[in-house]
């Protein structure tokens, strides 16, 4: 079971290292359109496209509650609370980073959006009270 668990954790990490290309993808191609000038990334400073400022916001999103779900996750294994229920719940956070991530660099509504977030929020906090069972 600890295997299943690290390796769900190593499917995000692997996620968030594919969401990193596709920024550089999207940004590489603004460079190339002239709709920014490559000194823009230096300091971030002037205008930038809406869909480089959601790709943006997006993958720096991985590094917020995500950080949490890390660090929890490798408590779970480390004080062998690792069960089945702990597998599914860490399956369940990357499945509401998948759709959180399809909502935002899709429809991007904001609402739903928001609860694809909370989802994943909720699911971390239910990780949290495994450690204290």
């Amino acid at each position: 079971m600890d295997k299943a668990l690290i390796s769900i954790m190593l499917l995000y990490y692997l996620f968030i290292i594919a969401l990193m290309f596709y920024m550089f993808k999207k940004r590489t191609k603004a460079i190339k359109n002239k709709e920014v000038k490559f000194s823009h990334f230096k300091a971030y400073q002037g205008s930038t496209p809406e869909y480089l400022v959601v790709i943006q916001n997006h993958f720096n999103n991985q590094f917020q509650i995500p950080i949490i779900f890390f660090i929890v996750t490798s408590l779970i294994v480390a004080l062998n609370k690792v069960s089945l229920f702990a597998v599914v719940l860490a399956s369940l956070f990357l499945i509401s980073r998948l759709i959180h991530t399809y909502i935002h660099l899709g429809s991007n509504k904001p609402l739903i959006r928001a609860m694809a977030y909370f989802v994943g929020v909720i699911i971390v906090a239910i990780q949290w009270s495994l450690l204290l069972i």
